[in-house]
């Protein structure tokens, strides 16, 4: 299928999303922050001093995975939300379609989205957006914490999250960082592999035709700027530095789709593992606080050890349970012709759309 390079075109980006959409994604979708081998590639800290010339920074060490949608996780649930026309959608301001979850960044928002809309593919992101929000019925929620990290849409609570160093930003140094994030928003709806690195092509490619059209560049020394300086200058390069940072997530641009089924059963066998050892270790801690109370040890102590000991064992066999849904549900998908299809057709325009870009 040819793909347009018009990145003002809703089709630009989002091939398959507004043709006869596929399923929406759950709001509960993988912890785009802990999947595992599915976990979140979170953006580096608005505050990120100048990495080492000779070591590359990776977005994954935050998140300490290898990822996909800079977020947190989930269990995928079928949603399926078909996406109105452009012309079923009432004429709104651009960016009607995002809110804040606290009224007291209403202004920082405006600024932000008010600098998007002033390049053609920021408004392609927003109108892409407020026809999804449309389509849902609810707004694309957003905040702004101190998270450590550029940005990251959580699957699980449907919660795109800011860092609050962006207040402090010039609105054109995060106006990038917010069409990433967004173009994440999207992908939710196209029904496509969860660990797939095209997802992450996609939104850097996003991000710096907005770094481009607002004619500045990311902070020194940043990611957003090693990222930049390389996807101008060579894409293929650009996919296999990316891939480098984003060591979990599977490309399947130069391979095949047997290579990429084959190791995301791997990867699904792995979390397996992983959620069997922490069984074995939670049984453990369960004996000692049995033997703590029968022991007359206090329940103050007793609780104690349970927050310390069970308590992060719990959290990852969540994880496990939802890493491994999200494998079952991709498998399932890429076991299917238009599932396998589409995500072929997917990743071939994302590497042509990156490749327009560094010959532009």
């Amino acid at each position: 299928m040819a793909l347009s390079v018009d990145f003002a075109s809703p089709l630009a980006i989002a091939p398959s999303m507004f043709a006869a959409a596929p399923s929406v994604l759950s709001a509960a979708a993988p912890s785009a922050a802990v999947l595992a081998p599915m976990a979140i590639a979170r953006l580096p800290a608005a505050a990120d001093g100048p990495a080492p010339a000779d070591k590359p920074v990776s977005e994954s060490d935050a998140a300490n995975a290898g990822a996909r949608f800079d977020g947190t996780a989930a269990a995928p649930s079928a949603a399926p939300s078909a996406v109105p026309a452009a012309s079923a959608v009432p004429s709104a301001p651009l960016g009607s379609g995002l809110r804040m979850a606290r009224a007291e960044h209403d202004t920082w928002l405006a600024s932000v989205v008010g600098t998007l809309a002033g390049t053609r593919t920021g408004r392609r992101v927003l109108r892409d957006i407020d026809r999804l929000a449309a389509s849902r019925g609810t707004s694309i929620l957003l905040d702004v914490a101190p998270i450590g990290n550029n940005g990251e849409f959580r699957y699980d609570s449907d919660l795109l999250v800011m860092d609050s160093g962006h207040l402090r930003r010039d609105p054109a140094q995060s106006a990038p960082i917010l069409a990433h994030e967004l173009q994440h928003v999207l992908q939710r709806a196209m029904n496509l592999p969860t660990d797939a690195l095209e997802l992450e092509i996609e939104s850097y490619t996003v991000e710096n035709r907005v770094w481009g059209e607002l004619g500045v560049k990311p902070d020194a020394g940043s990611f957003a700027r090693q990222a930049r300086d390389r996807i101008t200058k060579d894409a293929d390069r650009f996919v296999r530095w990316l891939g480098q940072q984003y060591k979990t997530n599977i490309p399947l641009h130069g391979s095949t789709l047997d290579a990429y089924v084959a190791r995301l059963k791997k990867n699904l066998a792995a979390i397996e593992r992983t959620e069997a050892r922490t069984r074995r270790k939670r049984a453990a801690v369960v004996r000692v606080l049995e033997s703590m109370r029968a022991n007359g040890m206090s329940e103050a102590q007793i609780e104690a050890h349970r927050q310390e000991a069970l308590e992060p064992l719990d959290r990852s066999l969540r994880d496990s349970t939802v890493n491994a849904a999200w494998a079952e549900r991709d498998l399932r998908m890429l076991s299917e012709p238009e599932g396998r299809e589409r995500f072929r057709a997917f990743s071939r325009g994302v590497i042509r759309r990156a490749r327009a870009l560094s010959r532009s």
